[in-house]
């Protein structure tokens, strides 16, 4: 077997970081490094999330004592809101930083191989993307090179098998909520069954002809200030949204609404426009500037309020209205501020709230569950309001006002009664 990684300009003797969760890529990774003589601190990354970690421990530890590396454990700390997975990526990035910066490594290496690319292009297709996102996983980025993206999972792990390796399995990597999960055991498969071709090799080199294309936008765009909003206006969209987007990059790629609103302000359509993360974007003779917002106050989320079906309740400014049909709807209504439900399936007591953080349900039309913060961003609800937006309950999530009801409440052939909820603003 002659499975090749390619370290680019990490000459033997370099001092390097390799993230090592025990799994088959990240073993492989640690022996390929060490067998292009690579000077290694091998890393295992304890998130918290799970009590049982001294096996994965073992197994990259002895890892690292047999192939001549060093061997660290990190523990960051997680921290609580919405999207555990994207919290989790970015403390373990940051611990591995840490280990990088501490030891004086040049560079952090992590398993990542053709297989996540393909999914991540996915992933990002799914998000509405724009070209950087569809462009995918670079081999290096800044400090983290990724070594193995032209490595496929399969030979991984048949090279851990060669080496008499047992490559610990995340317990994560079997859960179809995760995203990506779902597109690696059923969406991918499926999609190839279907086109008859390995989707694999498809999505990574697009992902690599479009990095191409990304590299070259962005020497275009650099020649262009992004807070002269006269020549903003006056540029080709692409270019505009581009310029935008590049500016506002850090701590992380925006929107495309929000790059759209700052476009506004440049336009003169709007003076100022509010950004993620407590930052602001306003028009000063004829320049944008971005600047910090005042800290608010968040008024504490009102108590819970109790609803019984059929009537009526008011929450947060927003009136809730029940009631039960014995006959289908002649036309269904838009299923986000009027629903139908099967009204069976719903107690006769239910409880109208906040969405509360780690909570979860399972949206009707989805295969998976998801975070019901998740689901208020994808409303349009801005983070400082969804303690407050409501969201009416049962012993479970029922309908998350301003996105859709859960599967479990849904309308089938055997409904017999047909609950309708309606919200709209509470008249003053």
């Amino acid at each position: 077997m002659n499975l090749r990684a390619a370290f680019g300009d990490l000459a033997p003797g370099t001092r390097v970081v390799v993230g090592c969760s025990g799994g088959a890529d990240s073993l492989a990774l640690l022996f390929l490094a060490r067998e292009h003589g690579l000077d290694v601190d091998a890393v295992y990354v304890d998130h918290g999330l799970r009590p049982a970690v001294a096996h994965e421990v073992a197994t990259v530890s002895e890892a690292a004592a047999r192939f001549g590396a060093r061997f660290f454990v990190e523990q960051p700390d997680v921290g609580a809101g919405p999207n555990l997975e994207a919290r989790a990526r970015a403390a373990r990035y940051e611990a591995l930083d840490r280990v990088r910066s501490s030891t004086g490594a040049e560079a952090t290496l992590v398993g990542h191989t053709r297989d996540d690319q393909a999914e991540t292009v996915l992933l990002q297709m799914l998000r509405g993307a724009a070209l950087p996102g569809l462009a995918g996983m670079a081999p290096r980025r800044g400090a983290i090179v990724r070594p193995l993206l032209g490595v496929r999972r399969r030979e991984t792990r048949e090279l851990c098998a060669r080496l008499a390796l047992a490559p610990v399995n995340d317990p994560m990597n079997d859960d179809l909520h995760h995203r990506r999960v779902w597109l690696r055991r059923e969406i991918i498969p499926s999609l190839e069954r279907g086109a008859n071709r390995d989707l694999v090799e498809v999505l990574a080199r697009q992902a690599e002809v479009l990095r191409d294309d990304d590299a070259v936008l962005d020497e275009v765009v650099s020649e262009h200030a992004p807070d002269d909003a006269i020549a903003l206006r006056a540029l080709p969209p692409a270019i505009a949204r581009r310029v935008v987007r590049r500016w506002l990059a850090a701590p992380a790629p925006p929107s495309v609404a929000t790059v759209e609103r700052v476009l506004a302000v440049a336009r003169g359509d709007v003076r100022a426009a509010e950004l993620p993360g407590g930052e602001r974007v306003e028009r000063v003779r004829g320049r944008l500037v971005r600047s910090s917002t005042p800290a608010r106050a968040q008024a504490a989320p009102p108590e819970p309020v109790e609803l019984t079906l059929p009537g009526r309740v008011c929450f947060a400014g927003t009136e809730i209205d029940a009631w039960i049909e014995h006959a289908p709807p002649a036309a269904w209504p838009d299923g986000r501020t009027l629903v139908v439900c099967d009204a069976d399936r719903v107690p006769d007591r239910v409880v109208v709230r906040g969405g509360e953080a780690g909570e979860r349900f399972r949206p009707l039309g989805r295969s998976g569950s998801k975070l019901v913060r998740d689901a208020q961003a994808e409303a349009g609800v801005a983070a400082g309001s969804r303690s407050i937006a409501p969201v009416v309950v049962a012993s479970e999530p029922v309908w998350v006002v301003g996105y859709r009801i859960d599967h479990r409440v849904r309308v089938t052939a055997d409904t017999r009664r047909y609950l309708w909820l309606n919200a709209e603003p509470a008249a003053l």
